[in-house]
């Protein structure tokens, strides 16, 4: 009886040819046409330098516009990205910040507070292949600064 050897090649044909099949499963994006009224940083009047960190550090994953880069278009990275952003959206998404009740936010704002202060937030995993995500002591300050001047009703 004769053994079939498995070769690199066939090995190598067969994960490309599985690499190419998942690429036709695409996740949702997460875009949103135009910034809602609804939104965190236009809702608080923030300042443009701190909607530029805002942007920058925290609504690629925790509101409806995402700014996805080349990478994230590729399976099974993709996958990952877009359960990220789930998750994220699902603790706190900006883009709704209107439609949350008074309690919520407070404890929203402080939550922002501790989880950068900690440096918990950006996550590294983001920071890693974000690196200009991640905030200085200089800006955690400001923004931290600027949220204790926010009155929420």
């Amino acid at each position: 009886m004769k053994k079939k050897v498995i070769s690199t090649r066939n090995i190598f044909l067969f994960l490309a040819v599985i690499f190419i099949g998942i690429q036709f499963y695409r996740p949702n994006k997460n875009i949103q046409d135009d910034a809602s009224y609804n939104d965190f940083l236009k809702t608080e009047n923030a300042p443009e330098h701190i909607s530029n960190l805002f942007k920058n550090s925290c609504y690629n994953c925790h509101s409806n516009t995402t700014d996805y880069y080349w990478y994230d278009n590729i399976s099974p990275a993709s996958w990952y990205v877009d359960n990220h952003i789930v998750e994220a959206k699902s603790e706190l998404n900006f883009s709704k910040w209107k439609h949350i009740d008074y309690r919520t936010k407070r404890v929203h704002l402080s939550n922002i507070a501790t989880n950068i202060t900690d440096n918990k937030m950006p996550i590294p995993s983001y920071t890693f292949m974000h690196p200009d995500a991640k905030l200085s002591k200089e800006q955690i300050a400001q923004i931290l600064e600027w949220i204790g001047t926010i009155e929420v009703n």
